[in-house]
């Protein structure tokens, strides 16, 4: 064979081997991007940007009727439908008015039904509404949501029944109230829609119709419970209180394909006196029903709730050791605010009860005399000089401070971040969960006070301590902090401290609560202060994104993820080697999902794969 045909073959080759290696090279790129394009990139961009969102207002021939029919101000309802339509917009939706035979025709996963204090529909209109919940729909709706016919008849098939597992309680299914025993609304703090709430407080619902009442199933947790104003307890009828599963005012769920937000009271309380937080209230909805993820950290870190003791360390100051005995049997952390004068007399407890482990020292003033509108010096010797003595008494950190007649002012708050308090224990604001004035936190009380219990119980230790588990499991529910606080005179003092102790291994027979002393209470809600998450979803993972801004690690960090219907969370990884991580069902919808260690002044980012059927 020539030379030049040997050469020419060799080219030939030459060509066929550029070619293949192009060929793997251009079919590994794509795999990679088509890789990347399915894991790492956002629903958004794939479903090509912002897609048109849209809120139907549901409109009702049988509705228009009977307000026709009864002389009935529709144009009231109007406007409440009109400012409803205008929390949509802000939101970034188009609002259309649609009536139910229409439903068939508009696309299920773009669309939210607001169904607005629908109080009567026909039989196919609630069928229309049940089916397009059925397929995929998203929908609001509230109130007695057709209740009654045209005639103003009762139908046992409402689109409650239908729509969701809630049914009229058998004992009471309505309460009134007037304008002087209102009812008021308290959010549970894991629910999906407090995401614009911080306060946890209790809102006034200026509920003028009579409100209905529902048994919530066992496998359900209501959003919000109809409460007392301290949130201690449920609302009380004339001869009983309602229970746990009786108290409910928000729910959400699913159903089929679709998914649905209800709540039991009339659209025109969004107007009324809390017209504020109820619009902050109603945006939550639209984001969730908007979205197929819903992520809840717990609010203090590790735990949903907390169960704070502790004492006024006042007169009969030889109990405080009852108190720290009490402690360190059940193994249980409380805080002891001294009296610092009072201190100074016992050195010998002083010194003994310091050894327990469980107990955390605070300051009760230095002489718990009045110091609202006294001189400088009394500001300074009552806050720095009495944090300085106990420091001396038991050589230990004192970061707490109780207030003496529960008086606090700016210049108090001043006095105590110049001394290093880092929490005060108060009555001064009533909310479920702590919170941060200027740099100091404050630790809400709910009433929970063991004068009020001896007194208006009339020192009956069974009542007690049966009003203490009631009122601690309702703050429990509500994922708030139950506050318990004693004195040395009257809970530790002669046989009473077996109620304490009864109630302490009541909570540690309860592994969904949590008890903590103040000090505890203040790292985890400073460092859930520092915490931020964001996620987006791809096609085939969420990537969930945390932040620690904090200077201290975060520990056992818990977060709530729920999913819509047909979704499923299979495994979770992290960009991170070695990064602990743990996913767990916990039902049908929802997921637990724990991080072991959060670095502090560091980001972790996560991959959570899931399917859809």
């Amino acid at each position: 064979m020539s030379k030049s045909i040997m050469l020419s073959q060799s080219q030939d080759y030459y060509g066929l081997k550029v070619l293949g290696f192009i060929l793997i090279l251009t079919t590994f790129l794509a795999y990679a991007s088509f890789y990347l394009f399915q894991n790492y990139t956002s629903n958004t961009f794939v479903m090509g940007g912002n897609h048109e969102k849209k809120v139907y207002i549901l409109q009702s021939y049988t509705l228009s009727s009977m307000y026709e029919h009864n002389g009935m101000d529709y144009e009231e309802y109007e406007k409440r439908i009109k400012y409803l339509t205008s929390i949509c917009n802000t939101q970034g939706f188009i609002v259309e008015n649609i009536q139910s035979d229409m439903l068939t025709s508009i696309n299920v996963h773009k669309s939210i039904v607001l169904a607005m204090d629908m109080m009567s529909l026909s039989q196919k209109e609630i069928d229309n509404v049940t089916q397009y919940v059925q397929k995929g729909g998203r929908l609001i709706f509230n109130f007695t949501a057709g209740f009654l016919d045209a005639n103003l008849q009762y139908q046992k098939r409402n689109l409650v029944t239908q729509i969701t597992p809630l049914r009229l309680n058998s004992k009471t299914n309505a309460v009134s109230f007037d304008s002087n025993e209102p009812g008021y609304l308290s959010m549970r703090l894991l629910s999906p829609f407090v995401v614009n709430i911080k306060e946890g407080r209790a809102y006034n619902l200026s509920v003028y119709d009579p409100l209905p009442i529902f048994q919530t199933p066992p496998q359900m947790k209501p959003d919000a419970y109809l409460t007392n104003w301290s949130q201690i307890n449920y609302i009380k009828l004339a001869t009983r209180e309602l229970s746990a599963q009786e108290s409910g005012l928000i729910w959400h769920g699913n159903k089929g394909k679709g998914k649905w937000v209800y709540f039991s009271f009339p659209s025109y309380v969004f107007l009324d006196a809390n017209k504020h937080v109820f619009s902050k209230i109603f945006k939550s909805m639209l984001k969730y029903l908007d979205n197929d993820i819903s992520i809840m950290p717990y609010p203090y870190v590790d735990a949903n709730n907390v169960i704070f003791i502790s004492e006024d360390t006042e007169y009969k100051y030889e109990n405080l050791q009852k108190f720290s005995d009490v402690s360190l049997k059940n193994k249980f952390p409380v805080t002891a605010f001294c009296v610092a004068q009072l201190a100074q007399k016992h050195p010998h407890i002083m010194k003994r009860v310091a050894q327990n482990r469980y107990l955390e020292f605070g300051s009760h003033s230095l002489t718990h005399k009045k110091i609202l509108g006294q001189s400088d010096d009394v500001y300074s010797s009552e806050t720095i000089g009495s944090k300085q003595l106990l420091v001396k008494l038991t050589d230990r950190f004192v970061t707490g401070f109780r207030p003496p007649r529960e008086e606090i002012d700016e210049k108090m708050l001043e006095y105590l971040e110049d001394a290093g308090f880092k929490y005060i224990l108060s009555k001064e604001d009533n909310r479920l969960s702590p919170f941060f004035k200027k740099d100091t936190l404050l630790i809400p009380r709910h009433g929970t006070d063991d004068y009020l219990y001896l007194v208006n119980l009339d020192w009956n230790s069974t009542q007690i301590i049966n009003e203490m588990k009631h009122q601690s499991k309702v703050l429990q529910r509500l994922n708030g902090i139950y506050t318990m606080s004693t004195h040395t005179h009257l809970m530790m003092y002669k046989s009473n401290v077996k109620i304490v102790d009864e109630f302490m291994q009541f909570v540690k027979a309860h592994k969904d609560m949590y008890p903590m002393n103040g000090h505890m209470i203040y790292e985890r809600v400073k460092a859930m202060y520092n915490f931020r998450y964001y996620y987006k979803k791809t096609a085939k993972k969420i990537i969930l994104t945390l932040l620690n801004n904090g200077t201290k690690p975060m520990q056992s960090l818990t977060l709530e993820v729920e999913v819509d219907s047909g979704m499923h969370l299979t495994k979770v990884e992290s960009e991170i080697i070695g990064f602990q991580t743990k996913l767990q069902k916990i039902s049908a919808h929802k997921y637990r999902l724990d991080v072991k260690k959060l670095n502090p002044k560091s980001q972790a980012v996560l991959f959570i794969n899931y399917e859809k059927n």
